[in-house]
């Protein structure tokens, strides 16, 4: 492997064994340390976003200090290896963190202080403790202080705690005292975006969705019929929402407004060329803040097919059901406890829009928007289940009506020797149908009677 001039000063000066004891008393230590972080984080964030939670972030990070170390001319600096370490830790060595950042099987992260016991590890398999703690309260602190810096977000006296995007895919929300307990020092999580085990085969395989439940749900979204995924945090909401939109055509232009890229929709041929249509819009935080709704306006001003407002939180779902309404496919998330909880829970959004108009018009309007429901949740033996799949058909005595077409009906648990809930036990089973006018969209957006006959078997379409 080729080595840069700059990888090869702080290899040799490694090989010749500095004395790593050495202060390097003669420079602004501070000066260097805020200067190389500001061009790296200026030039090189993007690039350094790509690497994060990868093997190859430490080396490349590494080699990006050394140039700027030599690009400041530092020749008083006798030990410029053990300088770009420090430069190197102060600025992201995050100790035991670092381990599962890299790991690809980690989904999650949670730091409930800096005792052993006190970091737990989320993976497919479920959720355990990890083996090791921070040797101190203040390294706790110092981590939680250096992983919110990667997303450009400080944690101190005046602010001590926030979310912070500290890659693509990866994000972050932590305090540090006096929000968090001085005993206990810096809390956080962090959670971890996977795309590469979002696959239908694992969905699958996994029991979070049979072949039916996704079968309905993509041939909707593709025939203009839009889907909100409701569910708690961590319950893999966006998972799904990148698998409804991979299957859409090339051609088809799809516009996603997030906080953080998450999704990642872009395809390329062998020779790299861009192969479909694809916009990603993201928001920004303060100062100069650049918001959902911001956003949603500019979007609607690119003539998307598909619109993607990866969660709705506030305010901007007036819009959203709005351009739900006018021609625009909407693929959305937001939390909720259930799948009618989910039509409460946009209401209540819209209403923050007080356009004057009555509870039952916003609601009707909403279900026009959104037909379909998912309803998302993460189990107490660490699955994913879709619990329910819900059509919205009219509204009556103020209350959302409709028909559930799936459901996950639990039938029973496995345990271990302590009582601990290994395994749910269940199936998802088609409780339901899929309405006339539904199963006619569908029909006149060229879906097969067969196809739809799986969800409504009496179905007789009007044709001309």
């Amino acid at each position: 492997m080729p080595y840069s001039i700059h990888e090869l000063i702080y290899r040799n000066q490694q090989r010749r064994g500095c004395d790593k004891r050495k202060v390097v008393a003669d420079v602004d230590y501070q000066h260097i340390l805020d200067t190389v972080r500001s061009e790296i984080s200026r030039h090189h964030a993007e690039e350094l976003a790509q690497f994060m939670g990868k093997p190859d972030f430490r080396e490349r990070l590494r080699t990006l200090i050394m140039r700027y170390v030599n690009l400041m001319a530092l020749s008083t600096v006798s030990d410029i290896a053990t300088l770009v370490d420090n430069i190197y830790n102060d600025m992201a060595g995050l100790g035991l963190i670092d381990l599962y950042l890299a790991d690809p099987e980690v989904e999650e992260i949670n730091i409930n202080g800096w005792r052993k016991g006190e970091v737990w590890i989320v993976t497919p398999e479920g959720k355990q403790q990890a083996p090791d703690g921070f040797v101190s309260v203040d390294e706790g602190i110092n981590m939680t202080i250096k992983a919110a810096r990667l997303g450009d977000v400080t944690y101190d006296g005046v602010k001590p705690y926030g979310d912070s995007y500290i890659a693509n895919g990866i994000r972050m929300s932590g305090a540090i005292p006096p929000v968090a307990d001085k005993t206990i020092g810096g809390i956080a999580s962090i959670r971890k975006q996977k795309p590469t085990h979002v696959t239908r085969e694992n969905i699958v395989r996994w029991g979070t969705a049979t072949d039916a439940e996704l079968d309905l749900l993509i041939t909707c979204v593709m025939s203009g019929i839009s889907v909100a995924i409701a569910g708690a945090t961590g319950s893999g909401k966006t998972a799904d929402m990148s698998l409804l939109l991979e299957n859409l055509p090339d051609e088809e232009r799809i516009v996603t407004i997030e906080d953080t890229r998450e999704l990642n929709l872009i395809r390329t041929d062998d020779t790299g060329r861009v192969i479909n249509d694809r916009v990603h819009l993201l928001t920004k935080e303060a100062p100069y803040p650049v918001s959902m709704q911001d956003l949603l306006r500019l979007a609607l001003r690119l003539h998307p097919q598909t619109l993607v407002p990866a969660e709705m939180r506030g305010v901007e779902a007036w819009t959203v059901q709005e351009a739900g309404r006018t021609g625009h496919t909407i693929v959305s998330t937001l939390h909720a406890n259930g799948a009618i909880e989910a039509y409460d829970r946009i209401l209540t959004m819209c209403l923050l829009a007080n356009t004057g108009l009555s509870e039952e018009r916003i609601l009707k309007n909403i279900i026009g928007a959104f037909p379909l429901v998912v309803f998302k949740r993460q189990l107490r033996d660490g699955s994913r289940k879709y619990m329910e799949i819900f059509e919205a058909t009219g509204v009556k005595d103020g209350e959302v009506i409709g028909n559930t077409i799936f459901k996950f009906i639990v039938s029973g648990k496995e345990t271990d020797a302590r009582g601990k809930i290994t395994k749910i036990l269940g199936e998802h089973v088609m409780v339901g149908i899929l309405s006339e006018r539904l199963c006619q969209k569908l029909f006149d957006e060229g879906i097969e009677q067969d196809f739809i006959r799986r969800y409504n078997p009496e179905f007789k379409p009007i044709k001309g």
